[in-house]
C-alpha cells in the first residue's frame, strides 16, 4: 500500500498518524454533494493521514525535481472548510481540496464523474494542473523519489 510506504518514508517514525473514521469521510461527501476516491477512501482508514517532515520536500528540491511536496493532508472537517472556503476564493467549484503544499496551493479530487485523478490548484496564478491518475499512483510517485543525502 502506497500510503503505508510514504508514512515509513516521510514521517518520523514515532510520530502518529491521525485515525480517520467512516463516519467523518461520509459527513465529507454528504457535506461536498460528492464521493471520495476510494483508494483514498480506503488509504487513510486503514492508515490515517500521516504529517510529513521536510525531508520530502528537501529531497525534491536538491534533486531540481518537477513535483509539488505535499505539506500537510486534511483531516476529514478541514477538507470541508478548505473546501468551502477556497471555491469562494476561486478555486473551480469541482475541486476539493484534501491536502496542501504548505504555502496555500491545494491538491485535490475532482468531483466529477467518478474521476479518481489528483489535481493541483496553484491559488497565485489560479490554475489547475493534472498530478496523477489516482491517489495511490500519486503517492507511489513521492515514494519514488530518493531522499536526500545532505
Amino acid at each position: 500500500m502506497s500510503l503505508t510506504k510514504f508514512v515509513e518514508k516521510w514521517t518520523i517514525g514515532d510520530c502518529p498518524t491521525d485515525p480517520v473514521s467512516e463516519e467523518e469521510l461520509r459527513e465529507v461527501e454528504k457535506k461536498l454533494h460528492s464521493c471520495l476516491p476510494a483508494d483514498y477512501k480506503q488509504a487513510v482508514l486503514d492508515v490515517g493521514l500521516p504529517r510529513p517532515t521536510i525531508a520530502l520536500l528537501d529531497a525534491i528540491v536538491d534533486q531540481e525535481l518537477d513535483i509539488d511536496a505535499i505539506g500537510d493532508f486534511y483531516l476529514p472537517s478541514e477538507i470541508i472548510v478548505e473546501t468551502l472556503d477556497w471555491r469562494e476564493m476561486g478555486m473551480p467549484e469541482n475541486l476539493i481540496a484534501f491536502a496542501s503544499d504548505g504555502c496555500g496551493n491545494k491538491f485535490c479530487f475532482d468531483t466529477g464523474n467518478g474521476s479518481k485523478k489528483i489535481w493541483f490548484f496553484d491559488h497565485d496564478f489560479g490554475t489547475v494542473k493534472l498530478i496523477a491518475g489516482s491517489f495511490d499512483a500519486w503517492l507511489t510517485a513521492l515514494c519514488d523519489i530518493a531522499p536526500s543525502t545532505d
